[in-house]
């Protein structure tokens, strides 16, 4: 089983693993505020079986490389509203780069919402989009349209929709691009690239909550499966003595460090790993000298197991289902482990999972998703 595909992130430049042997990189759903169009070219619709995907956000213009700057297919689907998100989730995992929806958005009262997915320019979206509705159990695909789109436009208009968030009083997640509302609150400045972690989705917001309620002071924390760094960020900024994060795609790796830069923290208090067996290559086959200098710097799974406090895995079903063991190890006896990234209708298969290796285990929902916790057993 490999693990290039277990977490919530994706990566900088639009890179995606294609035909993925177990999953690939699981994101959640991100609902914009308001859904942004594509520029639209040469469209079509079609009809073909689909699959799961989920969302993310880009670097700034200002920091825009050659290869960001390169087209994307942007592919707007039409699907019933009972299965939106189960579609969005399945369509990363078959080939999208990332997915949005608009929460209010019904199409004619139909009971149908538009799906506005990302795909690498050379992708094959039919294929993707079957592979994608039939892991979900639906009988035909979805119409879908798609238009060739530039990808610096994809980045200006998603930043127009990422606004300060309020995870909860005295909490803010901040772009980077604007200003803290509130001064005196705990900000924690992001700048996403396309890597999981905004603070806008549910999952995330949950686990941040956990961590508000977990960090005492000079805790060691693990975020397993990082993505934008956001919660390990979090965990140095309420009282953690060391945060420790890894990943499995290098540009991820990349957009942690970034962010860690913009909210002061050094590499002495937030150490960052790439998971073997990644490449750090850019789209044409040349090293990345920026992935290489990043992923110098504490390459490698981390070593060792029951050495944290606090462990927190915010990925997808399958893979924590699968994965609970070698999650597990990495706390100390007693410590809190958090699970995330499940839709609340999963529960009951992590509890019954994680009951094997967790004890005082306890669920938080929000908006249909939910964060399962609970001690390690001695």
């Amino acid at each position: 089983m490999s693990r290039s595909h277990f977490f919530k992130h994706l990566s900088y430049t639009l890179v995606h693993h294609h035909r993925p042997s177990y999953l690939s990189p699981p994101l959640s759903v991100y609902k914009f505020p308001h859904r942004w169009k594509k520029p639209s070219s040469s469209s079509l619709f079609s009809k073909s079986p689909i699959s799961s995907s989920s969302s993310s956000f880009p670097a700034s213009p200002s920091t825009t490389t050659a290869s960001e700057s390169s087209a994307y297919l942007s592919v707007l689907i039409r699907c019933p509203k009972h299965v939106a998100d189960s579609l969005s989730e399945a369509l990363l995992c078959f080939g999208a780069s990332s997915t949005s929806m608009d929460e209010d958005d019904d199409l004619d009262g139909s009971n149908e919402v538009c799906i506005d997915s990302i795909f690498p320019e050379f992708e094959d979206v039919g294929m993707c989009l079957s592979q994608a509705a039939n892991s979900i159990g639906l009988k035909e695909t979805p119409p879908f349209e798609v238009n060739l789109g530039d990808q610096y436009e994809w980045v200006r208009k998603t930043q127009e929709s990422f606004h300060p968030v309020e995870v909860t009083e005295g909490l803010w997640i901040v772009p980077e691009w604007r200003s803290p509302p509130d001064v005196q609150a705990t900000n924690i400045i992001l700048n996403p690239g396309l890597a999981f972690g905004t603070g806008e989705h549910p999952t995330t917001k949950l686990c941040l909550l956990l961590l508000k309620k977990l960090i005492k002071g000079e805790e060691h924390f693990l975020d397993y499966g990082t993505g934008s760094g956001v919660l390990a960020i979090a965990a140095l900024k309420f009282g953690a003595a060391l945060s420790v994060g890894f990943d499995i795609e290098p540009q991820a790796i990349m957009s942690a460090r970034h962010n860690a830069t913009l909210n002061s923290i050094g590499p002495e208090k937030m150490q960052l790993h790439l998971v073997p067996g990644k490449t750090c290559s850019s789209l044409d086959g040349r090293e990345d000298e920026m992935v290489k200098e990043q992923s110098c710097y504490g390459t490698g799974v981390i070593s060792g197991t029951e050495k944290y406090d606090v462990v927190i895995a915010n990925i997808l079903l399958n893979p924590l289902l699968d994965l609970a063991d070698h999650i597990v190890s990495y706390a100390k006896p007693r410590a809190v482990v958090g699970i995330s990234g499940i839709i609340s209708e999963q529960c009951s298969r992590i509890v019954d999972r994680y009951s094997m290796l967790l004890e005082d285990i306890s669920v938080s929902e929000m908006d249909g998703w939910a964060c399962v916790s609970g001690r390690k057993k001695i």
